[in-house]
Formats: C-alpha cells, structure tokens, sequence
C-alpha cells in the first residue's frame, strides 16, 4: 500500500482580503475559530494582521477609529514586553488616536515608575479597544466576511 502525505496533496487556496496572498482552508478555519473572543482575534497576530488588512482594503482616506483602536492595541502588546516606556512612545499613541483619559491615567502610571501600574494601564487601554472593535461595524462586517470565505470551501474540507 503507497502511504499518502498531506504536504503532497494539493491545497485550495482562497484570496486573502488585500489580494496579495491566498489563505489556506485551515488558515481560514482557524481565524474563524478565534470569533469567540475579540481579544483572541487582536491577540493573534495572523488574524490581527487579516483584519487590518481587511479594514485597509475597504478604506478610501483617512483610518477609521477602529483601525485606530486596532493599531493602539497592536502597540500595547509590543509595550508591555518593553523594560521602560517612553515620551516618544505615549505620543505615538496618542498620535494614533488613544483616547485623552486613557493618556492621563498611562501618563501617570508612566511618571510613577511602577512596572506593574503601566502594566495595568496598557491592559485597559487594551480592553477599551478590544470593546471599541468588537463592536465596530468594521469587526463584524470581517466575522462576516470570514464566513462567506468558508462557505466557498467544500464540506469535505471542514
């Protein structure tokens, strides 16, 4: 009996949303296996990643507030893995659109020098974003985009 690969079969590819690349059934399966929490979509790159290209595809100007609130929650993960924060790294978030309350209480944590404090605060910026794309009409018009990608893959593939 011939053994069988599954690198050696042929894969169907779908069209990623920025038409530069194709997305594989599994890839598409998983991304939409993380619809049950926006934070396990913002919190994985592939699929963070997917979306922002999704929303850039769709935008003719300027960034919309979720693709800001995307790109502000995207720079609290790089920061939190950062031994100190710095001025210029609270005015590129600000200049990304964080919010004036949510600066004041980063800015304080900041000046206080409390590792664990800034730490807190990055994590409620994150969960206003996380709110804030989760209920965008970007977000779901994504869920749903995913969804019609899958519909096009034969059932003997999910």
């Amino acid at each position: 009996m011939a053994s069988y690969s599954y690198k050696d079969r042929a894969q169907i590819m779908i069209k990623c949303f920025c038409g530069c690349t194709d997305m594989t059934v599994a890839e598409v399966l998983r991304v939409h296996g993380l619809f049950g929490r926006v934070k396990d979509i913002l919190s994985d790159p592939p699929a963070a990643k997917l979306f922002g290209q999704f929303m850039r595809k769709r935008r003719s100007g300027d960034k919309n507030e979720t693709e800001q609130y995307l790109e502000i929650y995207l720079m609290c993960i790089q920061l939190k893995s950062q031994p100190i924060i710095t001025q210029g790294d609270l005015s590129e978030l600000v200049n990304r659109g964080l919010p004036r309350e949510l600066e004041q209480d980063l800015t304080k944590s900041v000046l206080s020098g409390n590792r664990m404090e800034i730490i807190r605060c990055l994590g409620c910026i994150q969960v206003k974003c996380s709110n804030e794309i989760g209920g965008s009409a970007e977000f779901h018009d994504f869920k749903k985009a995913i969804e019609e990608k899958l519909g096009r893959v034969p059932k003997e593939l999910k």
